[in-house]
């Protein structure tokens, strides 16, 4: 049914053919070939249990478009987006964490963070203490199997958000994992922005390394590429906010195993990313 709604929307000006694409597991994607040129086709609806609104994902793409950040959006309707189909690699954790792409995708957050003046239209605001304790909801409203410490760790996710300084919002990804950053050789471009919207720019850092699994190193490279210096009073703020990160994708994944009809094991993936989060809240002691 995707395939044949994909084929009979208004966008194209020729035939196409669609091939589906392997790898995601929130939405099903395709590339579009066409006379015209090539685009990505994604079925996408909202998705309230995650906390996915597609109108706003349309208005932080389109931003992040601008700023030449992120595939050019084509056309867009209730469930379904079309963008401009990047050439491109796809990245793994370990593209991400060589020294040359930290420091690249450090100048692209620099960049996307910095646009804040520029921006118009309406965008949500993304707290990732605040979407932890609505997937817990959520996970719980639905029936799924939550960490049986889960009581304890939202208790301690008050005491760590009291630790973040108060920040500049700016438009943010919120989602940097290295399967939403392609390299096309001579620039970086991020995709999938259902996460997209204004929030804490410290958030994406952490995000890159807890996602791709940055080594301490690492970790201090992609941060002096950023700003350009060491700052130890960042550096933890960004550790915390790294495990919040990790936590977040678990319960993205606990609500995934009821929620989800793709064909991946979210329940391994959750267990996987619940363990990555403790190592990561054990090292803040």
């Amino acid at each position: 049914m995707s395939k044949e709604r994909i084929l009979s929307l208004p966008c194209w000006d020729s035939s196409v053919e669609l091939e589906e694409l392997p790898g995601g597991i929130t939405n099903r994607n395709y590339k579009v070939v066409s006379a015209a040129g090539n685009r990505m086709a994604r079925v996408c609806e909202d998705h309230r249990v995650l906390g996915i609104d597609r109108r706003n994902e349309v208005a932080c793409q389109g931003a992040a478009a601008a700023l030449g950040i992120a595939p050019e959006i084509v056309y867009h309707e209730e469930g379904i987006l079309v963008s401009e189909f990047i050439e491109a690699q796809t990245l793994a954790d370990s593209d991400v964490r060589e020294a040359a792409a930290l420091r690249r995708l450090a100048q692209v957050l620099r960049h996307l963070h910095g646009s804040r003046d520029s921006l118009s239209g309406e965008m949500l605001y993304f707290c990732p203490f605040q979407t932890v304790r609505t997937y817990v909801g959520n996970a719980r409203e639905l029936g799924a199997r939550l960490p049986e410490t889960i009581d304890s760790v939202l208790e301690d996710m008050i005491w760590l958000s009291e630790e973040i300084s108060p920040f500049r919002p700016a438009l943010c990804h919120n989602d940097v994992l290295a399967a939403n950053i392609l390299d096309d050789g001579d620039r970086l471009w991020l995709v999938d922005w259902e996460y997209g919207g204004m929030g804490n720019p410290l958030f994406d850092l952490a995000g890159v390394c807890g996602n791709c699994g940055l080594e301490r190193e690492e970790e201090v490279l992609l941060l002096s590429a950023y700003f350009g210096r060491e700052d130890a009073a960042v550096a933890r703020e960004v550790r915390i906010l790294k495990a919040v990160s990790l936590l977040r994708e678990t319960l993205w994944a606990v609500i995934q195993t009821i929620a989800s009809d793709i064909d991946f094991d979210y329940v391994t993936y959750a267990a996987e990313l619940f363990e990555a989060y403790s190592r990561a809240r054990q090292d803040l002691n």
